[in-house]
């Protein structure tokens, strides 16, 4: 009887714990410090540190993006544990080591539509689909990606000066970016909105032709200050334009005081062996973690 009675108030407790939970917003003003939590010197993820960083690049530049959203658990984000939403996509990391947290925080999201979580931290890829599976969320087939690194400090060397008949500058019309949806292998329905989204507040280059304008080659700077959506024409490869591009956007990027990454597949080995010949290395993977639409809500 009463081991009963222990066991009864043991899940009482653990209950009121679950009934107080919260999900709440992250004022953007408390942002900085959330940023600073992972600051780029120290052990913790310096990806995330990067995110957060563009996400308040791009509020200064235009504070009505209200589709954004960061959230924490309980208003208290002292451990580094928070989830933003972006439309489609989401990205959440900590550093809890228990996770326990972030498990509770991701389990209030609403999963009323899909997302898409990306750049998620392999060790962290456990507590993800734990707490999609306890939200009876589906989860898509995910990928894993080789994260490579360039410190500011290399990238700042490059010679970015085009050959002759090249010119370099941001991508920003219309056509160009259109051009560069449809050669990408990746995009989707709304793809075009999302390069347009990230060509007006990241950084971007072009490669073009002086006489008649034709884009050879580009490269985009994503919402994790990724490097993506990186292609040179076919009619134009093997003729340097990719490289020039890379080392341009690396020395962009390392002027804003950030070291340069990206996120290849491991089969890619044309695009691995360019980066590496540009002094990136590699010691790091990323997941790409897509859900399907939640079959019943389980925060209803």
């Amino acid at each position: 009887m009463q081991s009963k009675l222990v066991h009864f108030r043991r899940f009482k407790r653990k209950q009121r714990r679950v009934i107080m939970n919260r999900i709440v917003e992250i004022d953007r003003k408390d942002l900085q410090i959330l940023k600073n939590l992972y600051t780029p010197d120290s052990s913790k993820n310096y990806t995330t540190y990067t995110t957060i960083a563009n996400y308040i690049r791009w509020f200064e530049q235009d504070p009505n993006m209200n589709h954004i959203k960061f959230f924490c658990l309980n208003g208290d984000f002292s451990d580094g544990t928070f989830v933003v939403t972006d439309q489609f996509g989401a990205y959440a990391d900590t550093f809890n080591e228990s996770h326990e947290n972030l498990s509770q925080l991701l389990q209030l999201l609403d999963y009323s539509k899909d997302y898409f979580f990306f750049s998620i931290r392999p060790s962290i890829r456990p507590t993800l689909k734990d707490a999609l599976r306890k939200s009876n969320v589906d989860v898509g087939h995910y990928s894993t990606t080789l994260l490579y690194r360039l410190s500011k400090e290399d990238a700042l060397k490059f010679d970015t000066q085009p050959p002759a008949g090249i010119q370099l500058r941001p991508m920003t019309d219309s056509q160009d970016l259109e051009k560069a949806n449809s050669c990408w292998l990746h995009r989707w329905s709304d793809s075009l909105a999302f390069i347009q989204r990230i060509a007006k507040f990241n950084p971007s280059v072009g490669a073009f032709r002086d006489d008649d304008g034709t884009l050879v080659a580009w490269i985009f700077r994503i919402q994790t200050g990724f490097l993506g959506i990186f292609q040179t024409d076919e009619n134009y490869c093997r003729r340097g334009y990719g490289g020039l591009v890379l080392r341009c956007i690396s020395k962009k990027i390392a002027e804003l005081g950030h070291d340069v990454y990206a996120s290849i597949n491991e089969e890619n080995t044309v695009s691995r062996s360019l980066f590496e010949k540009y002094g990136f290395k590699t010691n790091e993977k990323a997941n790409w973690i897509p859900t399907k639409m939640n079959k019943t809500s389980s925060n209803e």
